[in-house]
């Protein structure tokens, strides 16, 4: 399984396995209201400044208020909610579907938000940057039409815009890949998919982030989650080689493989 990682640099180096094992990871969860949905959001402190490292106070369940172990609850269209069943069946009888980063890929925008390690915001006037720790990936954030124009190009990372209202940090992003899934019970998406994600600091180094999912393919109407991180000062963002310590590769049969500690 994957360790719960640390601010020890060494420890961290030594918890590259991937998200099978994470799974039994547990976190603090967010306030839900009794319906199950994400209460409003905290009211902002009025300022914009997201620079620095942070780390997530939850687990890599994308539903925080779920424990460990249990089935997500997205408002899944008929055909997606037939894929996750089956989905789920086939972990239930020792087979579970490939899980891309398994395999090295990355887990994308916006799965990589739940991911156990830090992610660090750069801020520039035109263009913010997130460089996650997982993987070694990045998310450029093209500020008020700043960018240079979407490509149409389906990726793991997508096309980010963002714009501030008030000190809300809005990112749109489109032109996903639908290969990724959500988390390891294997929650898919479509090529539909949009990703907005507001971040707002609800502490001086507190950060609340509202993740909406809107696929008209695979929802029958947008999915909603928050989740919280913390600034972490001292900290480093540290090399991540997917392929030096994999204890989940995918097998031969398409399936995921644990191969645990020795």
């Amino acid at each position: 399984m994957l360790p719960e990682r640390n601010s020890d640099a060494a420890g961290r180096l030594l918890s590259k396995g991937l998200w099978i094992g994470a799974a039994l990871l547990a976190g603090a969860c967010v306030a839900y209201a009794s319906n199950g949905a994400p209460k409003a959001p905290s009211a902002p402190l009025l300022t914009r400044d997201f620079e620095g490292i942070w780390s997530g106070t939850q687990g890599v369940i994308w539903e925080t208020n779920l424990k460990p172990g249990e089935p997500e609850n997205p408002p899944f269209t008929p055909e997606f909610a037939a894929r996750y069943q089956a989905a789920r069946a086939a972990a239930a009888a020792g087979k579970p579907k490939a899980d891309p980063p398994a395999g090295c890929l990355p887990p994308g925008i916006p799965r990589i938000m739940a991911s156990p390690f830090p992610f660090e915001i750069i801020q520039k006037p035109k263009t913010i940057y997130i460089m996650f720790e997982y993987m070694s990936q990045v998310q450029r954030i093209f500020l008020d039409g700043s960018g240079p124009g979407s490509l149409g190009l389906a990726t793991f990372n997508g096309y980010s815009q963002g714009h501030w209202e008030k000190n809300d940090l809005v990112v749109n992003t489109v032109d996903l890949n639908p290969i990724s899934v959500l988390d390891t019970t294997h929650v898919e998406t479509s090529d539909a998919l949009k990703v907005e994600e507001r971040f707002r600091l609800i502490g001086a180094d507190k950060l609340q982030v509202t993740i909406t999912l809107d696929d008209p393919k695979a929802f029958v109407h947008p999915w909603v989650t928050q989740r919280t991180y913390v600034r972490k000062s001292g900290e480093q963002i540290l090399p991540y080689v997917c392929e030096e310590n994999n204890r989940n590769p995918i097998k031969p049969d398409g399936t995921t493989d644990f191969i645990g500690a020795k």
